[in-house]
């Protein structure tokens, strides 16, 4: 059986400077758009779904599997980068982090982990996900750009940093399986 997984990264969450980004909910735009992202995410049924323990995910997760009437699981590691509290900074800022990320796999940037250790995290918590679905087609996963493009570049001839760039809240690749191979990539999943 031809088995695909399905990344997603998030709807769009209230951004707020007073806490860490991993704390951050859902907001009221971001349920709009989880509820058209599970329309998009219907031609792929049935599929199993899965999700990051950050709120922003589970919640764009919850409204997926309450459209779709299906369940959902929270899964350890497919979490997003670590990273602290900070004043809300300009694209600019942003892409020139995440830009250090990619480049230089071994240095801590931002937060506690370095890219690499979030890349084996991350590939363990899908790992698990997908232990966890083992007679399904399809799994689906909410969780965050940074990682999925870790992933996905390191098993595709894509650079990271552009495909971050293209994945907006909510957005997904699909990928075929075993290895990861890239077979689409949809923006603006949630318009």
């Amino acid at each position: 059986m031809t088995r695909r997984i399905i990344l997603v990264k998030h709807a769009q969450p209230i951004l707020d400077a007073t806490m860490a980004p991993r704390h951050w909910q859902l907001s009221a735009e971001g349920a709009d758009q989880a509820r058209r992202l599970a329309q998009r995410l219907a031609e792929f049924m049935p599929f199993t779904l899965a999700c990051s323990r950050e709120p922003k995910a589970q919640r764009t997760g919850a409204i997926v599997a309450e459209e779709l009437d299906l369940p959902m699981r929270v899964v350890e590691g497919l979490e997003e980068f670590d990273r602290p509290a900070l004043p809300l900074m300009p694209a600019a800022e942003h892409e020139h982090l995440n830009a250090r990320i990619f480049t230089d796999l071994s240095r801590v940037v931002i937060g506690r982990e370095s890219g690499a250790q979030a890349l084996a995290r991350f590939r363990e918590g899908v790992m698990t996900a997908l232990d966890g679905a083992p007679d399904t087609k399809t799994l689906v996963v909410v969780t965050h750009g940074t990682v999925m493009s870790l992933l996905v570049a390191a098993h595709n001839d894509i650079d990271p940093m552009d495909l971050w760039k293209r994945l907006t809240c909510p957005s997904f690749v699909v990928l075929a399986l075993p290895g990861f191979a890239l077979a689409r990539i949809v923006e603006h999943a949630g318009t």
